[in-house]
């Protein structure tokens, strides 16, 4: 397809997009969340790279960025107690510092680029999302519509697979092509949405049709996550699950606090002996389902692994030349390769070392913009799983309390799996990401709201109205 043909059948639809933005922003963003997993890359279209993005997803962010922008300088639409929240403020630092280090990057125009995204993936998907959550509806509705779009990526997945067979490993990895470039960030996307399906599923006054319609989703999301073989996903679902569960136990928030920092300790102390059992594992990924989850610790023999140790490799030392700026948002897969030593390269290392990025959020953040980056991004994680836990513990076990803790179950997933893979690069995750995150802020600002008016309903008893 030329670019002229492209342009003509995308008029129409931007005009329409146009429309709606005018109409009911509430329903655009459903719209764009829909088409989110059914979203393919620009180049995929036309055959060719250079300046690449997701469509029709990202037209449509940068849209809600400048319909973000006029209503925060110009309207002052956005409730101030949401832009005083320390998430939000959490979240406009790691903006700014991307700013600041998109001007001393190595690569200006790679980390602008990096920087555009970001806004309009935090826009569209954290701040007017975050406005809209007042309502407890949308909240359920901003699931539904991911949900409708991945599970026809999911049906389309396992057609394929279902051609090759279901237990062919290697093909399963590609199989959700083009709409995911792989089976990780596949799985890292049913990951997030299991738990929340499930506690809407069993909500009470849920109709019948509703519950029809849920379970087939959760049903055909469970089959998707099994033969994606994606095994960070299956880990940090595992993980998050074993953490919700002392969570529903509702210990007392300080021992819970202690049991966390003695885990932490625990897991720093015996770091060497942990590495020594995963450096005598010799199982490799396999159709076998319990072998292939053993593999995830093999780090002796597994060519993936050992790649994605090559790569955190690589970001440790790009830390240790630029500590403070880092080289830039998004410029770790150019400027790797001369980080790779001999002795760390595998069979699937590339010589020039342009094959992706650092394979973890944390030290991709390290790498790109220094420490304060990356200390930003482990600060936005932990406040935002916090808020969360913060509002189940206040709600108890409502349905507003299970539902966030279903949220916080999924910002966990990938709390953990951001350990092993990056993809906030994506609108695919970035709109669980920053959506979930959005959606704890917005239930913990509920409470926020509710406390003023109870004071006042006590003053007008007291001293009647003015």
């Amino acid at each position: 397809m030329t670019g002229s043909e492209l342009l003509i059948w995308l008029i129409p639809l931007a005009l329409a997009i146009a429309m709606l933005a005018v109409l009911s922003l509430e329903h655009l963003v459903l719209l764009t969340l829909f088409f989110t997993p059914l979203s393919i890359q620009l180049s995929y279209i036309t055959g060719r790279a250079g300046f690449d993005f997701s469509v029709p997803t990202e037209p449509v962010l940068a849209l809600l960025l400048v319909i973000a922008l006029f209503k925060l300088i110009v309207t002052h639409e956005f409730n101030i107690r949401l832009l005083k929240h320390p998430v939000t403020i959490l979240i406009s630092l790691y903006l700014l510092w991307t700013l600041v280090t998109s001007v001393t990057s190595t690569i200006p125009g790679v980390s602008f680029k990096a920087l555009a995204y970001r806004l309009w993936f935090i826009a569209g998907f954290y701040l007017v999302s975050a406005q809209l959550f007042s309502h407890e509806s949308f909240r359920r509705n901003y699931i539904i519509a991911y949900s409708a779009g991945l599970a026809v990526v999911v049906i389309f997945f396992l057609a394929r697979t279902g051609s090759a067979g279901l237990f062919n490993q290697q093909y399963a990895h590609s199989a959700c092509y083009p709409f995911y470039k792989d089976h990780t960030s596949f799985g890292a996307s049913i990951a997030f949405l299991i738990s929340p399906l499930t506690v809407m599923l069993f909500r009470k006054g849920r109709g019948l049709t509703a519950r029809i319609f849920l379970s087939a989703l959760i049903l055909l999301f469970l089959a998707g996550f099994i033969f994606s073989y994606s095994r960070a996903a299956w880990v940090s679902l595992i993980a998050a699950l074993f953490l919700s569960v002392i969570l529903w136990l509702r210990m007392p928030a300080r021992f819970l606090a202690a049991t966390a920092a003695v885990l932490i300790a625990a897991l720093i102390l015996s770091a060497g002996w942990i590495w020594q059992q995963m450096d005598s594992t010799t199982e490799d990924s396999s159709a076998d389902l319990a072998q292939h989850l053993r593999s995830s610790s093999n780090i002796s023999t597994d060519q993936s692994n050992l790649e994605r140790i090559n790569r955190w490799k690589c970001a440790l030392r790009m830390f240790e030349e630029r500590p403070l700026f880092g080289w830039g948002p998004g410029t770790y897969q150019f400027k790797y390769g001369p980080f790779q030593k001999a002795e760390d390269r595998t069979a699937i290392s590339t010589d020039f070392g342009d094959a992706g990025n650092s394979h973890s959020e944390y030290l991709g953040a390290l790498s790109e913009s220094g420490v304060p980056g990356a200390l930003l991004y482990i600060l936005i994680a932990v406040f935002s799983v916090v808020t969360g836990i913060r509002v189940w513990y206040r709600e108890k076990r409502s349905a507003k309390g299970y539902f966030a803790l279903a949220v916080v179950t999924g910002l966990v997933t990938y709390v953990v799996h951001g350990i092993m893979n990056s993809f906030l690069d994506t609108d695919k995750i970035a709109a669980l990401w920053w959506g979930f995150i959005a959606m704890v802020t917005a239930m913990d600002l509920d409470h926020q709201k509710i406390i003023p008016e109870k004071k006042r309903d006590r003053s007008v008893y007291l001293h009647g109205e003015d």
